[in-house]
């Protein structure tokens, strides 16, 4: 997994702020209106998807833009719980995952996934002989996620 939502936490880059600074002053319309300002902003949107999907090889539907963490972990794990149903619906993470991912697990939980949370050490390891025992299950969805 490649993390990009470290916002909270890094100062911009001055090319950044002067792009961002740019975009807001005359960019500010909905891409998805039918207006003049709209398509000019459709335009621009689907050249950063081109440019994101250039710089990590990866194709242009591949890229999808969120409003922030919670967004993307709410799409990212309950999409994947949902695909791969099929392959069973028990899901093992960790006691000291974020919030917002602990709360998707939770709402996972309560539409039928069984949900194993794991301990972790005083270093955030968890224990592997715990792990291996809950793996030697039968219809489960492992999940890593990193932040």
């Amino acid at each position: 997994m490649i993390y990009l939502d470290n916002s909270a936490t890094t100062k911009p880059a001055p090319e950044v702020l002067k792009s961002f600074q740019s975009v807001a002053m005359n960019y500010f319309a909905n891409p998805s209106s039918i207006h003049e300002v709209g398509g000019e902003v459709e335009k621009l949107h689907q050249k950063a998807r081109k440019q994101v999907a250039n710089l990590l090889r990866v194709r242009e539907d591949e890229i999808i833009f969120t409003s922030g963490g919670t967004e993307s972990n709410n799409l990212a794990l309950k999409g994947i719980a949902h695909a791969h149903l099929n392959r069973g619906n028990h899901i093992i993470t960790t006691q000291i995952e974020h919030p917002a991912v602990l709360q998707v697990f939770q709402e996972l939980e309560n539409e039928g996934f069984e949900v194993t949370y794991l301990p972790v050490n005083s270093s955030g390891v968890i224990n592997m002989d715990d792990l291996k025992k809950r793996l030697n299950r039968t219809n489960y969805i492992s999940f890593h996620y990193a932040c």
